[in-house]
C-alpha cells in the first residue's frame, strides 16, 4: 500500500516530541511530505530527515495535492483558521487539544470538516495511552461497577522548558494563552468525562497564578464537576512546581464493588482493589508519556482514512470536554458554580 502523505503545521515542542516520532513509527505507512511553522529554522529541521518541503506559511502545506491529511500542532488560537482552511482543503486533520478557545471556534471547525467530507481527530493523546485504554476497559466490562467518584491530577515542573510560562513563549502570553486550564486540564475533564461515562451537569472550579513571570497566565486550576448521572469528578493541575519536582499524574477511581488507581511516580500501571484481593503491577510500558499513544493517535487517524469508517474519538467528545473546561474557568471568574446548560 502506497504511503499516505502527512504535512505539518506547527514543528513546536509537541511536533518534535510527539508527532514527528509518530509519523517515523509508522513509517511504511505514512510520510511526512511538507512542513510549516512561523520560525522558518523549526520547519525546516522538521522537514530534513523526510527530506519534505518545508514553508512559514501553513497554506503551502495545504496546497500540495499528494498531502492527504495534516497534523495542527500550533497553539490554539490559531486552530479555528488552520482547520477550517485544511478542511476547505480536502485534508483531513489531527489537531492538538484543545480543539479551540471558544465553543463557537470549536462548532466553526466541526461543521467545516463535516460540510467537506474529512475527518477531525482532536489530540486528546491520553485516550490512546494503554494505561488509560485498560482503565476503560476495565470499567467497560464492571470490574468496579458504577462509577461513583474520580480524582485526576497532574504536577509539571517549571523547569520544563525554562522559557515556558514566560513573555519569551506563547504559552506565557495572557493575549494567547489559555494558561493550565486550556493547555492541561482539557486533558482531565475529557478523562472525567470518558470514564465516568455521563454527562457533565454542572462545574465549580478555582484558578491561581503562582509565579511572577507568568504575566497574569493561569498556572493552577482545581475544579470538580457533578455528573448528570450521579457520579462527582474532581481535578487539580499544577504547572509551576519548583525546579526538580517531579512531573506526575495520579488518577483514583471508585465504584460500587472496587477502585483503580494509576500513578506515573509509583512507575506502576494500574492498582486493582477488589472483593478478590489488590492487585499491583509494575509495568512500565503502561506509563503516561509514551511514544506508543501518538503513534496509535496517528494510526487511527490514517485507518479511519483508508476505511472509511468513524473515528473512536469523534471532536463532539472533544467538545465536551472543552465545555466543561470553560466552563471551569468561568466558574472561577464568576466565583459560582456553572450549569452546563449554561455553556450550550
Amino acid at each position: 500500500m502506497d504511503r499516505m502523505g502527512i504535512g505539518l503545521i506547527g514543528c513546536g515542542g509537541i511536533a518534535r516530541s510527539a508527532h514527528l516520532p509518530a509519523i517515523a513509527a509508522l513509517c511504511e505507512h505514512v510520510e511526512l511530505r511538507a512542513t510549516a511553522d512561523v520560525d522558518a529554522q523549526a520547519a525546516e529541521a522538521a522537514a530534513a530527515p523526510w527530506g519534505a518541503a518545508h514553508s512559514t506559511d501553513f497554506r503551502a502545506v495545504l496546497a500540495r495535492p499528494d498531502i492527504a491529511a495534516v497534523i495542527v500542532a500550533t497553539p490554539e488560537y490559531l486552530h479555528a483558521e488552520q482547520v477550517s482552511a485544511a478542511a476547505a482543503a480536502g485534508k483531513h486533520v489531527l489537531c492538538e487539544k484543545p480543539l479551540a478557545r471558544t465553543l463557537a471556534e470549536a462548532d466553526r471547525m466541526i461543521d467545516a470538516c463535516a460540510s467537506a467530507g474529512v475527518h477531525l481527530l482532536i489530540g486528546h493523546s491520553r485516550r490512546f495511552t494503554r494505561r488509560y485504554m485498560e482503565i476503560r476497559a476495565a470499567i467497560d466490562c464492571g470490574e468496579i461497577g458504577a462509577v461513583r467518584l474520580l480524582r485526576e491530577n497532574e504536577r509539571r515542573s517549571r523547569g520544563r522548558p525554562q522559557v515556558w510560562w514566560t513573555p519569551a513563549h506563547w504559552t506565557g502570553n495572557p493575549q494567547i494563552s489559555g494558561g493550565a486550564p486550556m493547555i492541561n486540564a482539557v486533558h482531565e475533564t475529557d478523562l472525567l468525562r470518558w470514564f465516568s461515562g455521563q454527562e457533565a451537569e454542572s462545574v465549580q472550579a478555582e484558578i491561581n497564578v503562582t509565579i511572577p513571570e507568568n504575566v497574569g497566565v493561569i498556572d493552577f486550576i482545581s475544579l470538580t464537576v457533578r455528573f448528570r448521572g450521579g457520579a462527582t469528578g474532581s481535578a487539580e493541575v499544577l504547572n509551576n512546581t519548583p525546579p526538580g519536582y517531579p512531573a506526575f499524574h495520579q488518577l483514583d477511581i471508585y465504584g460500587t464493588s472496587g477502585a483503580i488507581r494509576a500513578r506515573d511516580h509509583d512507575l506502576t500501571g494500574l492498582a486493582r482493589f477488589t472483593d478478590s484481593g489488590t492487585e499491583y503491577p509494575a509495568q512500565y510500558e503502561m506509563l503516561l508519556h509514551s511514544l506508543p499513544a501518538y503513534a496509535r493517535e496517528l494510526a487511527e487517524l490514517v485507518n479511519a482514512i483508508r476505511r472509511d469508517r468513524a473515528l473512536v474519538m469523534p471532536p463532539a467528545e472533544a467538545r465536551a470536554a472543552l465545555a466543561i473546561t470553560l466552563a471551569a474557568i468561568r466558574s472561577a471568574h464568576e466565583g459560582r458554580a456553572i450549569d452546563m446548560g449554561e455553556m450550550a
